[in-house]
Parts: structure tokens; sequence; C-alpha cells
């Protein structure tokens, strides 16, 4: 894998996951992504009174995912099973969902509403290049045509969430780490080729936007599983700081090269374009403000 590869995937990685990190602020705990596209899924018109098969079907999920979140949302008295084998949401479901998506629509204007204009065309083209893989709820029916230019609670999780679910997969193909643990890898590996990267744990904390608690107990790990050493600072002589090992480069690597090729399937050539790279660099700046924001944010 090239430097410039490995810059792109730790860009796309790193505005994947302060999207994820941003919805998982403002949904409920109980509540998951998925969860909570199902609801979003039967406030439309055509998915009013559907059969969860189907709500699988325009979601990309699995059906048994889908059965279990139905069953969950149905306890929690947000979800209606029918006698037809239909579901739909109840009223209370109904208000939730239309007050969590006021949340998240909030979140991802703070995210995109400081782009350029051509920044946001950039981002636009690339999720029409998404939407449009066989299999997506956006390649066909009533809404192939609908303009994906405007970044809402509904795209924003859609894209979110078909970007991830290919990471994921990319990542356990190769190895057993989180998401998490594997961005900590990368942001270790070197973006130049004579370049050795050390970076001390705030630092980590603020690149990953996690606790100090996480970076401890991941280090030790990642450390007993060979993938990467801990060395001391020269520069003060209380301080630690992280290196790959030969084997960390090698799983670096080995992922980060599947993870290129999944962003090339879905994007095309437009991964490599600066525009692209510009747009991205900037969105991110602007989801740690957001991020930032949340916090202040009355409900």
């Amino acid at each position: 894998m090239d430097y410039a590869k490995a810059h792109s995937v730790t860009l796309w990685c790193a505005v994947l996951a302060k999207a994820n990190r941003g919805v998982a602020k403002l949904l409920p705990k109980q509540m998951t992504q998925l969860q909570f596209r199902l609801l979003e899924q039967l406030t439309l018109p055509e998915s009013g009174h559907v059969r969860p098969v189907r709500v699988a079907r325009l979601l990309v999920l699995k059906p048994s995912d889908v059965d279990e979140a139905v069953v969950v949302l149905a306890d929690q008295g947000l979800v209606r099973p029918c006698e037809d084998g239909c579901i739909e949401l109840t009223r209370a479901g109904r208000e939730r969902t239309m007050e969590l998506t006021k949340r998240l629509n909030v979140f991802f204007a703070l995210c995109v509403g400081g782009l350029a204009d051509e920044e946001r065309a950039v981002l636009a083209d690339l999720l029409r290049r998404a939407f449009s893989l066989p299999g997506s709820y956006y390649a066909s029916g009533s809404r192939a045509g609908e303009s994906v230019g405007v970044f809402d609670a509904r795209r924003g999780l859609a894209a979110t969430a078909m970007l991830h679910g290919a990471v994921l997969v990319a990542i356990k193909k190769a190895t057993s780490l989180s998401f998490t643990d594997f961005r900590f890898l990368l942001e270790l590996y070197p973006k130049r080729r004579t370049a050795t990267r050390m970076l001390r744990a705030r630092d980590v904390v603020a690149f990953l936007r996690t606790g100090r608690a996480y970076v401890t107990t991941a280090s030790v790990r990642l450390e007993e599983q060979g993938y990467l050493v801990r060395v001391p600072d020269d520069r003060d002589a209380r301080g630690i700081l992280f290196k790959l090992t030969p084997q960390g480069m090698l799983c670096v690597q080995d992922v980060a090269d599947d993870l290129y090729a999944v962003l090339v399937s879905m994007f095309g050539e437009a991964v490599e374009e600066r525009a692209v790279q510009r747009a991205l660099k900037h969105l991110l700046e602007l989801e740690d403000a957001a991020l930032d924001e949340l916090g202040e944010l009355s409900w």
C-alpha cells in the first residue's frame, strides 16, 4: 500500500467514525442505528404498513436483524406488529422518530453547513455514486431520481451505514480488531515514505475522540497482540509513545488495501481526486466542531 492510499483510507475512516459518534450521541442509549433507521423507514408513505422482509430489502439489511429490531421496538411500544404479518409505527413511535430525526438533521446540518458550494457538490456526487450501487434503495424505485444533494438524517445514516458495513467486512476479513482498534493502528501508520510515526496517548485521544481509559486499555491489548510497542518519550521522562511493530505495519497494509478497494468500488476514481480529499478534510473539521457543539445544545 502506498502512502497516498494510506492517507486516503485514514481520512475516510475518520470521517465515518465521527459521523457515527455524532449519531450515537443523539440516539437514546438503548437504541441502535439499525433500530432508528427502521423507525424512520416506517415514516415513509410507502412503508407505513409493510412486512419486515420488505424493510430489510429497502434498507439492505439481514431479515434476521430486522426481525430482532422489531421485537425490541415493539417491547418499547414504538412499533406494532399486525395480524397480517406487517408492522407499523405506533403513535408514540412516530412522535419519537420525528423528535430524533429533528436532532439528527441538526447534527448533519452542522457538519455540512460550513462547506463551500463546490465541496457540497463533490460530496453529493459521491452519494450519487454510492447510492447507485446494485441493491441500494436509491438505485431503484420512486426515489431513484430524487436529489441526493440534500444532506438530511436519512441520507446521512444510509451513507454511513453502507460505508460502515463495508469497512467492518474488510476489517473482519483480515483481523479480529474492532473498527476503533484498527483506527488506532491506522493513525500510527506513516503517511510519508521516510517518516516513522509515533504518537502520545493524548494525540490518540484527540484523533479518535475517545477517552483516555480506552487508549490505556487498547494499547495494552494491541501490544499483547504484537501490533504496537510503547517506547519512552525522549522529550518527556514520564511520557510514552506508541509505535507500530512490523506485524502491525503488515496488518494495517493488508486491511487498508482491502478498504481502499472498497472505496474505489463505491466511488470509483473519485477517491483519488484532490477536490474530494479537500472536501473530506473540511468535512472532518466541521464534524469535530459539530461534536463539540452537541454538548451545548438543549433538546
